[in-house]
């Protein structure tokens, strides 16, 4: 029997909906080979963890759509530049980020094996689905090259909102676009802040999706371990 407090999901998208299939690391290392960089995949995991963890939000409120953009490839660009300072810098940046920037709109991405069969079936049984992401106008582009950009009735990215999780301003927009009430929605992301206690402080239902187990302190059915789960908790 359907849950029928829960009419609207809404849905993280990166590591939640579709993963870097070659791993950040070997990304990143593969376009630099390409102009004359021979970093260490490992090496760079960890730069770009620590520059991305020490970044301000993605967040641009009030600019153009142009304007945005720029802003959003300026923001990658001093994230990957902090990275090269850390494993060292070579003399085609320029052109290597160019590419790595184009490389992670289009072929860097995969969808989890299970990702269109939950969506699809969501969708047969009427649920309005959104997109609530930290993500740059990119998203589009990935999800359409994915094929699931038409699965949602509503995309709330942070670069968009001027907000970025687990601000709740960002969850306020999405909830106003899709005309929700909280306590009618579910939110699934795989960030324990950004996502599971983001949404839970706006009394908005949350699954945390955790695949590896790392977060064994949050109850079981709190979280799943595959999309396919969600059918679980909302029958």
């Amino acid at each position: 029997m359907r849950n029928a407090n829960i009419n609207t999901i809404f849905f993280d998208a990166a590591d939640t909906l579709f993963f870097i299939k070659q791993g950040l690391g070997n990304t990143y290392a593969s376009v630099a080979k390409k102009h004359g960089g021979n970093p260490d995949p490992n090496h760079l995991r960890k730069a770009f963890s620590k520059a991305f963890t020490s970044a301000p939000p993605l967040a641009f409120g009030g600019v153009s759509d142009e304007e945005r953009k720029v802003l959003e490839k300026n923001y990658w660009r001093g994230i990957v530049e902090s990275v090269y300072q850390e494993v060292g810098m070579f003399e085609k940046f320029d052109a290597h980020f160019d590419e790595l920037f184009e490389v992670f709109r289009s072929d860097a991405w995969e969808i989890f094996p299970e990702t269109k069969e939950v969506l699809t079936t969501l969708k047969e049984k009427n649920y309005k689905l959104g997109i609530i992401s930290n993500f740059d106008s990119r998203v589009y582009d990935v999800m359409n090259n994915l094929e699931i950009y038409e699965y949602f009735d509503t995309f709330v990215i942070s670069s968009e909102a001027g907000h970025a999780k687990p601000d709740p301003n960002i969850f306020h927009l999405a909830l106003k676009e899709m005309g929700a009430d909280p306590k009618q929605c579910l939110h699934i992301g795989d960030n324990i802040y950004n996502d599971f206690h983001g949404a839970r402080a706006l009394g908005i239902q949350a699954l945390l999706l955790d695949r590896e187990n790392e977060y064994e302190s949050i109850g079981k059915q709190h979280k799943i371990s595959n999309l396919k789960e969600i059918n679980e908790f909302l029958d």
